[in-house]
């Protein structure tokens, strides 16, 4: 038992995605399956609660594991639950609670049971090389949307600049009109018509210097967002060649069978979730 326990509480020490994943595959026939979306939505509940360490985190402290058995309308208290553990001998982390320790008493499984669970007889290797390419898929998409960010905030500036260039045209136009009309005006003095012409053949003869700027400012960020567009659609290519790549290779490692079929599950819903942030066109 001692090893089953040593087991058991090194299994608690995965990241939650881990976590779900391990018991996904041990207990992918008996009715995990079909409770696979809610261990999905249990894990990314531990995720978003763990506020310091997020994916990468392993368990909760007391006051988040009762927030999080109070977010899924759990009935028993934190404490009920550590005291449940105790009893199954599976109380590993002290006040914590594992996203393992709570599967396995939300599902009535065994400290054995869950310490020796099977992970599929497949080849390790592949599905190594299939998380190795959802990854890649992943780090393309945020490469994507920084770009894509980058290119909306070009949008904006080149819209603030395009706004600004046409206030400026406006006023330069209106100022001209008012001039021209004072100027030919002989309802006032003649004294007031040379002093309207002279001051509209200053205007005429060179664009006010805010006008100059705005038109500068105009054509750089012109420049600007052509090129930012061209390596937006770079990386959104990138993101969907390896989308794909990595559904390729899910089919081709299922297509064989006896394989860790939670792991597979997980990565296929990553995917999915991932597909969400390529264009609409390739949803």
């Amino acid at each position: 038992m001692s090893d089953d326990k040593s087991i058991f509480t090194e299994l608690t020490h995965k990241s939650y995605p881990d976590q779900a994943k391990w018991y996904l595959n041990g207990f992918w026939s008996e009715g995990a399956q079909a409770e696979a979306e809610n261990i999905w939505k249990f894990a990314h509940k531990f995720i978003e609660l763990d506020q310091q360490n997020k994916k990468g985190g392993h368990k909760l402290d007391e006051f988040w594991s009762h927030k999080f058995l109070e977010d899924i309308k759990e009935s028993h208290t934190v404490i009920a639950l550590r005291n449940k553990l105790r009893e199954a001998n599976m109380q590993v982390n002290g006040n914590h609670m594992s996203l393992l320790e709570y599967l396995s008493f939300r599902y009535n499984k065994s400290l054995k049971a869950v310490a020796h669970a099977p992970q599929g007889e497949g080849d390790p290797r592949e599905i190594e090389e299939a998380q190795a390419k959802l990854e890649a898929v992943q780090s393309a998409l945020e490469a994507q949307r920084a770009q894509e960010e980058a290119v909306k905030q070009a949008e904006a500036d080149q819209k603030a600049a395009l706004a600004d260039l046409n206030k400026q045209e406006e006023e330069y136009k209106t100022l001209v009109s008012s001039l021209e009309t004072k100027s030919k005006d002989s309802a006032i003095s003649l004294v007031q018509r040379n002093k309207a012409a002279a001051e509209l053949s200053q205007v005429k003869s060179e664009d006010p210097l805010p006008l100059r700027k705005a038109k500068i400012t105009s054509e750089a960020t012109v420049r600007k967002l052509a090129k930012e567009r061209k390596l937006a659609e770079e990386k959104t290519a990138q993101s969907e060649a390896r989308f794909q790549e990595a559904v390729d290779f899910l089919e081709q490692v299922k297509r064989k069978g006896s394989v860790a079929f939670g792991s597979i599950w997980w990565m296929e819903k990553e995917l999915h979730e991932a597909k969400k942030f390529l264009p609409k066109s390739k949803q």
